[in-house]
C-alpha cells in the first residue's frame, strides 16, 4: 500500500472510530493508537505491533482526545518520555523491538538506553494496538470487563485498524486471551520460547508473552525470550 493511501485510510478509521466510540456525555474521547512513521514502519520486512490493554489519562476515567503517539514527540525520546516512572513498561519494549529489527541482537549486545538515547526511537517504527481505546477507569489496575466490552462493541473497527498496519509480528503483553477470538487464534498449537508461547498463522507469528513490565523473569530473560521467538520464525521462511 502507498503511504499516502495508508494515511488516507487510517485518518477515516481514526475518525470513524472517534464518531462510534467517543462518550461526550461523560467527558470521555479517545486516545487514538497506530505507528508513529507509517514510511519506516512499512518498509521494514519485520513489522512489529504490539497488542495492549488500554491507555490512562485522569484518574477518573475522563479525558481523552490525543493521540497514544505523541509519547513519540520530541528529540530526545528519553529524557521527555521513557526514564520516568512508566520505564518499566517501556524499556523492554524498546529493547525486545530494537533487539529485532537490528539483526536480532540480545539484551547483553544493546547499549543501555541512558547511554544511548538514540534506541529509544525505535518506538517510532513499531505500531501499538490498545483493545480499549477510552481512558482506563482504573488507572492502575485495568477493569476486564471494560475491555470485554469494548471489543465486543468494536471489534470490526480494531480488526480493520489489524488489517491496516497488517503487522506480521504480533506481541501479545499480557493481552493474548483478549484478542485470541477477534483475531481467529483459537484453535492454533503453541510453540514454546522460554518465558513466552507463539503460534503461526498465515506467515505471521503471534507471541504471547508477560506485560513488559512483569516480574515473573528478569528483563534479560523477558527480552532474548521473544528476540528468539521471532528469529526461530523469521529463519523458517527464508
Amino acid at each position: 500500500m502507498e503511504i499516502i493511501d495508508f494515511n488516507l485510510k487510517y485518518k477515516a478509521l481514526i475518525d470513524k472510530m472517534k464518531t462510534i466510540m467517543d462518550e461526550p456525555d461523560l467527558e470521555r474521547e479517545i486516545i487514538d493508537d497506530g505507528v508513529y512513521n507509517p514510511e519506516k514502519y512499512f518498509s521494514n520486512n519485520i513489522k512489529i505491533c504490539w497488542m495492549l490493554k488500554e491507555p490512562y489519562d485522569l484518574e477518573n476515567g475522563q479525558g481523552g482526545g490525543w493521540s497514544y503517539l505523541s509519547m513519540f514527540d520530541g528529540e530526545d525520546l528519553y529524557e521527555s518520555t521513557f526514564k520516568f516512572g512508566h520505564r518499566t513498561t517501556w524499556h523492554p519494549i524498546i529493547y525486545t523491538s530494537f533487539g529485532i529489527h537490528n539483526g536480532f541482537k540480545k539484551w547483553g549486545e544493546i547499549e543501555y538506553i541512558k547511554d544511548n538515547h538514540k534506541i529509544a526511537e525505535i518506538v517510532r517504527e513499531v505500531a501499538f494496538i490498545n483493545a480499549q481505546k477510552l481512558p482506563s477507569k482504573g488507572v492502575t489496575r485495568t477493569n476486564m470487563d471494560d475491555i470485554a466490552i469494548s471489543i465486543e462493541k468494536h471489534g470490526e473497527l480494531l480488526k480493520e485498524q489489524v488489517e491496516l498496519l497488517s503487522p506480521n509480528v504480533f506481541i501479545f503483553a499480557n493481552t493474548f486471551h483478549l484478542y485470541k477470538n477477534l483475531l481467529g487464534l483459537n484453535n492454533l498449537n503453541s510453540v514454546k520460547s522460554g518465558s513466552c508461547n507463539y503460534y503461526i498463522k498465515n506467515e505471521s507469528i503471534f507471541i504471547e508473552a508477560y506485560h513488559p513490565a512483569q516480574t515473573q523473569v528478569t528483563g534479560e530473560t523477558y527480552v532474548d525470550d521473544i528476540i528468539n521467538a521471532v528469529k526461530t520464525w523469521s529463519n523458517s521462511k527464508n
